[in-house]
């Protein structure tokens, strides 16, 4: 009836959605199962019950499909990249069962057996089997998803889903267990079918308990779309099939215990119930209390809350994250169901909300406060830096904070502003209502929230300081390499204005025209020299590995390069050394090299190539006795891009060699000395025959 109600409801109502349709066809599809259980507990003849057994199976065939589609989908903010990420399943869960269905339905159920106390029992086939071992599979998953969305919700918004997905819970837990007793001796009884009503009862009145909270269908929630590792639901499930399958092997043996599938059952409700206890945040909030009250221990450890906002507020680099994760933390440390931290914009004249346990909504919140408010806000905590009551403030900013931060529970006791204060200024506050059983904040309760909010201005303030600092690195490298494309460009446009304005003049000139082509073509592979150097800063290198002979690859590499006629260079290449290399790419890192050390040359000088081998790796060494460069260029600066020694050069040339050299698994060691020249050794690892 109930089932048949809420169908009808969602057939009419206005705000459909999928999780209200998967919610409402399952429950349909329970209360259909329980009508032909009926059926089948009232028929008389063999024939007409096994009918109805079989209908019964066909009905339980369509449910993992569509509890796995809830579970998916319900309280849910990012629900297409679920569905997107359990497309496959979803297809299995939903294909397999009609498939069974639908050639296999006449094999579901063998026989029926009469027992002597007028119970009756169900001998299943293969394909009864399979529907068990798929509801199996259907709650677990099920489940599963449902604890990642109770993880993710805190504060008010597991207050609201808290009773769906309990009574959820409960009937997927009832459902495990009679299917694996069902999987496990390859039978149904008749006591199976009482559980299962007993389990639909209770879910049905948790059910009905939480749709009795306005909103839970509504509510967005975002758990990390990572598999659960820890997931208590898996654990369980595959202790409890594990233990139940030895036990149940034992008790056969030793002669049979007609009682233990209800001694199991009872022993997995006292779990449930247990769990379901512990959930409940006032028992929880009275646990802490009797401890402190009769204990003589305090009801917060400052050191465990110290080290969980410490540990909270550095393991995030975006504010967004910060902010989300120091409210949640809060809620779940002061058994607070609404949080809320407002930050005051750059201008300081708006407070925006950052993060939220109550709203839900992606777009933030804006705050407007007149000028004399916001000095008058800043007034009150800069002289006491102290948490105030909310609630018995008069002052204009807290009336306008109060109607934007409004109570969700009658009983939920005063609103709490922190300060998030620094030394210097005020970053926000912290609005801290909706607590559990409505106690007030204690005075040591006071201490600890001075210093969360400090805590939270100061990591706060370094992720403010630290995003203007990248932002500044970012412009100072944006300009620096302008810097540079600038003046090389510049010296082009140089080269071509002079060009064209002699033109003119000398047009009649074959030689002045051949020049002209001659320096046109060179003006334009530079500039197309220096787009090319810049791009390699901004991308990976990409080889073409393949086994080449060093000695003739460094031939080919360096005779298409002319010694100026100051500069000696002399080479070794004899060597017959294999390795994988990209011979396009490495002749640029060996050409940049020997030019390096010709314009590192001042006067004459002496350029040694050469090549050489040890058991790993072969060397290809590049040796000058210019200028060289001191010890702390090399190591801070000689790889960074634009940074160089020279006087026209983007000092790009050895950021890109350094890359291509590492994209070939090697790497480059230079020993310079200011004043006595540089020796490059390019080691590259050995082809191995």
């Amino acid at each position: 009836m109930i089932s048949a109600v809420y169908f009808i409801l969602t057939l009419t109502g206005k705000r459909r959605s999928i999780a209200r349709w998967s919610f409402s066809i399952s429950i349909a599809l329970l209360g259909l199962e329980s009508l032909v259980t009926g059926f089948s507990a009232a028929a008389t003849h063999a024939d007409h019950f096994l009918f109805w057994q079989q209908i019964r199976l066909v009905v339980l065939s369509f449910l993992p499909g569509t509890w796995i589609l809830f579970s998916l989908t319900y309280a849910r903010g990012s629900t297409r990249k679920f569905l997107h990420s359990w497309r496959y399943l979803l297809i299995v869960a939903f294909a397999l069962p009609a498939l069974l269905a639908t050639f296999y339905s006449d094999s579901y159920i063998l026989f029926r057996q009469l027992q002597g106390d007028g119970s009756i029992t169900v001998l299943l086939g293969w394909p009864g089997q399979a529907i068990n071992f798929l509801i199996i599979l259907g709650s677990v998953l099920s489940m599963m998803n449902l604890e990642r969305t109770y993880r993710a919700a805190v504060g008010a918004m597991r207050w609201q889903v808290k009773y769906m997905l309990l009574g959820l819970g409960t009937l997927f837990l009832v459902r495990f267990y009679t299917s694996s007793q069902a999987l496990l001796f390859a039978n149904v009884h008749s006591g199976m079918d009482t559980l299962n009503s007993i389990g639909l009862i209770v879910s049905s009145l948790l059910i009905i308990r939480a749709l009795s909270r306005r909103g839970h269908f509504d509510v967005e929630l975002y758990p990390s779309h990572a598999v659960l590792s820890n997931s208590l639901t898996i654990l369980l499930a595959g202790i409890y099939l594990l233990a139940v399958g030895v036990l149940a092997k034992i008790v056969a043996l030793i002669g049979g215990d007609i009682s233990f599938p209800l001694k199991a059952f009872g022993v997995l409700i006292a779990l449930v119930l247990l769990a379901t206890l512990l959930q409940s945040d006032h028992l929880r909030l009275n646990i802490k209390q009797f401890i402190s009250r009769h204990f003589k221990r305090p009801m917060h450890d400052y050191r465990t809350v110290w080290m969980r906002f410490t540990e909270e507020s550095s393991s995030h680099v975006r504010q967004p994250d910060l902010c989300d994760g120091l409210a949640k933390l809060i809620a779940e440390t002061f058994d607070s169901h609404s949080v809320n931290l407002w930050l005051l914009g750059s201008g300081q004249t708006k407070i925006t909300l950052a993060a939220s346990t109550v709203i839900t909504d992606k777009t933030s919140p804006v705050l407007d406060l007149l000028h004399e408010e916001i000095k008058a806000l800043k007034s009150q905590f800069s002289n006491l830096r102290r948490p105030i009551d909310l609630d018995k403030a008069k002052a204009d900013w807290a009336r306008k904070l109060r109607e934007s931060n409004p109570k969700k529970f009658p009983h939920g006791g005063d609103r709490i502003c922190v300060p998030m204060t620094t030394r210097e200024s005020i970053l926000g506050v912290i609005v801290i209502g909706d607590r559990v059983s409505g106690i007030p904040f204690t005075e040591p309760e006071f201490d600890i929230l001075i210093s969360v909010g400090t805590h939270a201005a100061s990591s706060l303030l370094n992720l403010q300081l630290s995003e203007k600092i990248i932002v500044t690195r970012e412009l100072e490298a944006f300009q620096t390499m302008a810097t540079f494309f600038v003046h090389d460009l510049k010296n082009a446009a140089s080269t071509l204005n002079i060009m064209v304005k002699n033109l003119p003049i000398h047009w009649d000139n074959p030689e002045f025209r051949d020049d002209a082509l001659r320096g046109i073509s060179k003006t334009g592979d530079r500039i197309n020299d220096i787009i090319g150097r810049l791009s390699t800063v901004r991308s990976e290198i990409a080889v073409d590995l393949k086994p080449l002979e060093m000695g003739v690859f460094a031939k080919q590499a360096i005779e298409i390069w002319q010694a100026p006629e100051n500069t000696e260079l002399v080479t070794r290449f004899e060597s017959r050394a294999v390795a994988r290399i990209d011979k396009e790419q490495l002749s640029k890192v060996l050409l940049n090299l020997v030019i390096n050390s010709s314009e590192a040359i001042e006067g004459v000088g002496r350029i040694e190539a050469s090549i050489s081998v040890n058991e790993k790796y072969v060397f290809l060494k590049v040796r000058d006795n210019g200028c060289g460069m001191s010890q702390e260029f090399v190591n801070k600066n000689l790889f960074r891009p634009f940074q160089t020694t020279k006087k026209h050069g983007l000092g790009i040339g050895m950021f890109q060699s350094k890359m291509i050299v590492e994209a070939h698994g090697g790497r480059i060691i230079v020993e310079s000395e200011a004043g006595k020249g540089t020796t490059f050794r390019v080691a590259l690892p050995l082809e191995q025959s």
